[in-house]
């Protein structure tokens, strides 16, 4: 299987689909992640124009956190599709006795408007879930992970046993530059510059992966971040099975 490596929207919220769609190709990356309701600049020409434009879209980032019961906005709403996964939150304690009923409820409407559970993805993420909590709502409810790696550092005292033990849930991986060493108060830095060995063994836990999408405020950086990302997974240029060899 072969790794699509892009951006996430956040990394160039002002940028219209097409824009955005050829910021990605200029890099070499061919596939993007978005979030809707924030109103970053995809929308206005919405997922049709990223992908006449010529990216994949990975997912799409939603507002809801299971287990609060808040209902999707009509904008969120609108840029959810069939066979297109969706990327939300999920609250600490959303599988207590108090809240599992709405938690699963949350992920059954999201499954019918997506096509199924296990095209809904739990971010790993800051003051949500924690990793056991995460297994027990994948096997309980049918629902995926969204690794990010800083979000996972933030949770996890030791992020490659972390992604290691999400993997059988994981196909999406989200990475950001930061100080390993000090996630919780790290801004956004250049991938090779900071953190390339850290990132890279927690995306090996993670085993097989459909994208790896780059969240970066370090504008300046993006090229070189996807460069590395590209470097650990080169495009599949081997001609398919049963093709002539030319």
């Amino acid at each position: 299987m072969t790794t699509m490596v892009g951006l996430s929207s956040g990394s160039a919220a002002g940028l219209g689909a097409t824009e955005l769609a050829r910021l990605v190709r200029s890099l070499g990356g061919t596939a993007v992640d978005v979030r809707a309701g924030k109103g970053h600049g995809w929308q206005r020409e919405g997922l049709a124009g990223l992908r006449a434009a010529g990216v994949e879209v990975c997912f799409v980032g939603v507002g809801t956190v299971l287990g609060d019961g808040a209902a999707l906005t009509e904008d969120e709403r609108a840029h959810l599709e069939p066979g297109l996964p969706v990327k939300v939150f999920a609250a600490a304690g959303c599988l207590a006795a108090d809240r599992i009923g709405t938690t699963l409820a949350q992920v059954r409407e999201l499954s019918e408007l997506v096509g199924g559970p296990e095209l809904v993805l739990v971010e790993t993420h800051h003051g949500y879930a924690p990793v056991p909590e995460l297994v027990e709502l994948a096997e309980r409810a049918g629902s995926r992970v969204l690794l990010d790696t800083m979000g996972l550092a933030r949770i996890h005292p030791d992020p490659v046993a972390a992604a290691a033990t999400l993997a059988p849930w994981t196909s999406y991986a989200q990475v950001k530059g930061f100080d390993w060493s000090a996630p919780d108060t790290s801004r956004h830095r250049p991938l090779a510059a900071s953190c390339a060995a850290d990132t890279r063994a927690v995306l090996t836990a993670a085993g097989a992966l459909r994208a790896v999408t780059v969240e970066s405020k370090a504008e300046a950086s993006l090229a070189e971040d996807i460069a590395l990302l590209r470097s650990w997974y080169p495009i599949d240029t081997a001609p398919e099975a049963g093709a002539e060899a030319s």
